[in-house]
């Protein structure tokens, strides 16, 4: 007795459906390569895409300043929805057409599959191979290497008083449960944080859509799901979470803007972020850079305890207390992204001296 063999036969409903998604799935990977590709050649993509290319692209997104309301918010709702919809009736028309409902799966997954395909090659296009770019260690010309316990030390001690000073001079007083209130309305905090980027020597010729940070409408979702900020590659808009403390929002905006103007990796956009923040002419926006800082206070406690316990103790109330806003907003989040996790950590450590 012989057995069809498992294999698709030609004309069948198998090798048809095979034929129909292939197409999608190879633009899929085609994306995916490119990436892998370019990241071969980090200066050719620092050169020609994101001092060049990126910059024009960003430019032609800042027609989302027009509108306050952030449009990269909005459009992720208007896909939700759209996306549910095209659920329910891809649902209907499953069960209207039973007998044929292999075929009419198959071709509505081709199609996600190319909307997928086209999204992430617009992506890359618009942002995407910023995370290819040069090392911004190697653009700058910094030594790249672990610091020693003695320099962990003296960077824990120049990041507390830097904390301390910047709160004294902003006149800052942490009356409330949320903590200090910033002394600056969104668009006095903007022209601070975009004056300090242009002045940034580091930065020059780094630039990107000249849209003004929006805040979220969901809030409060963003603040359970532990995210401060995000930045809308398809809109060019850094978004912020307007329910975190204020203390934190200098930073989280700053760091947002790093990623508008091109880095896309978040350990160079923290740098970025406290590097601007800290130079800024705002003292606020000086010790929200600082604050920013604090998870170096983590290394300190790992190599040096000793250390970690002296410097820990000059902190000054009203950092603490902002610390304390932090740990709050924190504990309603259920998960985090690098920044937060860190900054919760931190505030855990600094709890477990008092």
């Amino acid at each position: 007795m012989f057995r069809k063999s498992s294999v698709a036969q030609p004309g069948s409903p198998a090798r048809t459906y095979l034929k129909t998604l292939l197409a999608p799935l190879g633009l899929i990977a085609a994306v995916f390569a490119a990436q892998e590709i370019a990241g071969l050649t980090p200066q050719l993509v620092e050169r020609y895409y994101s001092r060049a290319v990126f910059p024009l692209v960003a430019g032609a997104l800042s027609f989302s300043k027009v509108v306050s309301f952030s449009l990269g918010e909005a459009l992720i709702a208007l896909v939700f929805v759209a996306f549910v919809v095209w659920l329910a009736l891809l649902a209907r028309k499953i069960f209207t057409r039973r007998e044929r409902a292999g075929a009419v799966l198959v071709a509505a997954l081709s199609k996600l599959l190319w909307l997928v395909g086209a999204c992430l090659a617009l992506y890359m296009i618009v942002f995407g191979l910023n995370y290819q770019r040069q090392p911004l260690s190697q653009t700058l010309e910094l030594e790249r290497r672990d610091p020693t316990a003695a320099e962990i030390v003296a960077i824990s001690r120049d990041v507390l008083d830097g904390v301390n000073r910047n709160y004294e001079e902003s006149g800052a007083s942490a009356t409330s449960a949320g903590g200090s209130r910033i002394p600056l309305s969104p668009d006095e905090l903007y022209s601070v944080l975009e004056a300090a980027y242009e002045n940034e020597p580091l930065l020059r010729g780094a630039s990107g859509a000249r849209v003004q940070p929006k805040p979220v409408y969901f809030s409060g979702l963003m603040s359970r799901l532990g995210v401060s900020g995000i930045y809308s590659p398809f809109t060019g808009e850094p978004n912020y979470d307007a329910l975190q403390p204020d203390c934190d929002l200098p930073f989280a905006i700053a760091h947002e803007m790093a990623h508008q103007r091109g880095f896309a990796r978040e350990d160079e956009a923290n740098f970025i972020a406290f590097l601007v923040c800290t130079k800024s002419s705002n003292p606020y926006v000086r010790y929200s850079g600082y604050l920013g800082a604090l998870r170096v206070l983590g290394v300190l406690f790992r190599v040096a305890p000793e250390s970690y316990r002296e410097l820990v103790s000059t902190l000054g109330e009203g950092p603490r207390a902002d610390l304390k806003a932090r740990a709050r907003n924190s504990g309603r989040a259920t998960a985090g992204d690098s920044r937060n996790s860190g900054r919760a950590s931190t505030t855990f450590t600094f709890a477990s001296t008092e």
